[in-house]
């Protein structure tokens, strides 16, 4: 068994984990420990480079709202290893109401700790799944919502849309991850944050959607025409780069329809929903437009003599 020992120290030669991710606190923490202090030991190891310093394992937000010179009883664990230190972490975690994504940075660097312990990757998901009592699945999603959010910082998006999609629950924040192109991605990711009460089949219904080859159509039009170009020849060579980046689309689109219309009429009882008739139309509303565009543009194309 690892030793420990319990001393009284003073706050300011307690230091924040280097390995453990950091989250918000409730507000009501920090009174309490004004009010009543602090009730129970916090947990910590050695400081490693520290003759009396100690990196916390558990109580952070009771520390902090503390005065350098405090005394602080500490319950000491001597010889943890990284991997350690999460599993002492995880009895406090679960009782914590953190947000999914607080959840996702946490199982993920537990299981870089265990990777790193290891030297490789392989099984590091289902130790920390076992250590941790959760199924290997759930661990899995919560990988891939991290990922998600890594994605999401690296795009600048609005804080106020970061506040709401990491309290959004592991079910549909798993569906958004599962979006690949990064335009769409981002696209549903707005539509959340502006209506965070949708449900997982609303939501699983705009994916549909933005991820659509007709979407993908859609979205290179719009970008087409948000760019400017000065020179007349850049201009003509964009515009036939984009129309045989549009050929493109609508060769996958209609392999996609021909596939899609095959499987219908081969058995069309399996494909029978509440919703069926409401994505078929979405799709010929859709086809309608882009052709509606297109006579369009061949007509003023005419017009101006070109």
């Amino acid at each position: 068994m690892k030793e420990r020992k319990f001393y009284w120290v003073e706050a300011k030669k307690l230091r924040p984990s280097s390995i453990l991710p950091r989250h918000e606190h409730d507000p009501k923490l920090s009174d309490s420990v004004k009010k009543d202090g602090i009730q129970q030991p916090i947990i910590v190891r050695p400081l490693p480079g520290s003759e009396d310093g100690y990196e916390i394992i558990d109580g952070l937000g009771r520390v902090e709202p503390l005065s350098g010179d405090k005394k602080v009883l500490v319950d000491v664990r001597y010889d943890l290893k990284d991997v350690d230190v999460f599993k002492i972490s995880e009895a406090t975690f679960k009782r914590s109401d953190r947000t999914t994504y607080g959840k996702a940075r946490f199982y993920n660097s537990w299981v870089d700790a265990v990777t790193k312990e290891t030297g490789s990757e392989r099984g590091a998901q289902k130790r920390v799944a076992e250590e941790a009592n959760r199924s290997e699945v759930e661990v899995s999603q919560y990988l891939s919502i991290n990922r998600l959010f890594e994605r999401l910082l690296s795009h600048n998006i609005p804080e106020a849309n970061f506040t709401v999609l990491k309290n959004q629950a592991v079910n549909k924040l798993y569906a958004l991850a599962k979006v690949e192109d990064e335009s769409a991605m981002l696209e549903v990711a707005a539509k959340m944050a502006e209506t965070p009460e949708m449900t997982v089949e609303e939501l699983k219904d705009i994916i549909e959607e933005h991820t659509s080859p007709l979407r993908a159509v859609e979205r290179l039009l719009e970008e087409e025409g948000e760019k400017e170009v000065e020179r007349e020849s850049s201009k003509i060579d964009q515009l036939k780069n984009a129309a045989q980046d549009l050929e493109g689309a609508l060769d996958r689109a209609r392999e996609a329809l021909t596939v899609f219309t095959s499987k219908i009429v081969g058995n069309p009882s399996g494909f029978l929903s509440p919703d069926i008739f409401k994505r078929v139309r979405r799709m010929l509303n859709a086809l309608k437009k882009i052709e509606e565009e297109a006579y369009r543009i061949v007509g003023s194309g005419k017009k101006s003599g070109h």
